[in-house]
């Protein structure tokens, strides 16, 4: 499958585990950034003109592996892959709690 929709499911997962806490007072999104190696999947209060505000790194993924891993900063991975996205998809769009990427 390619990439791009396996990070959209993972977003979509992210987004499942948030909407199921019942945070109805908070509108928070999720949303994929292109860099040159990685792609980082940030988050953060969704404004009324749909841009995201307040935003933080929740993963890395590299681009030519799939490899998912968690944010040692704003601009770089931690070291140590966590998952592959290619392999772990399923268990990733089902178990994106808040710890996640911290097993």
């Amino acid at each position: 499958m390619e990439l791009n929709k396996l990070i959209d499911r993972y977003i979509a997962g992210l987004q499942r585990d948030f909407d199921s806490q019942g945070l109805t007072h908070v509108k928070r999104g999720f949303a994929a950034e292109e860099g040159r190696k990685y792609i980082k999947i940030v988050d953060g209060y969704v404004q009324d003109n749909g841009e995201l505000e307040s935003r933080s790194v929740v993963a890395f993924i590299e681009k030519t592996t799939g490899d998912v891993y968690k944010p040692a900063g704003w601009n770089a991975p931690a070291k140590g892959v966590r998952y592959n996205l290619v392999n772990d998809i399923n268990y990733l769009e089902n178990n994106c709690g808040s710890g996640h990427l911290y097993r």
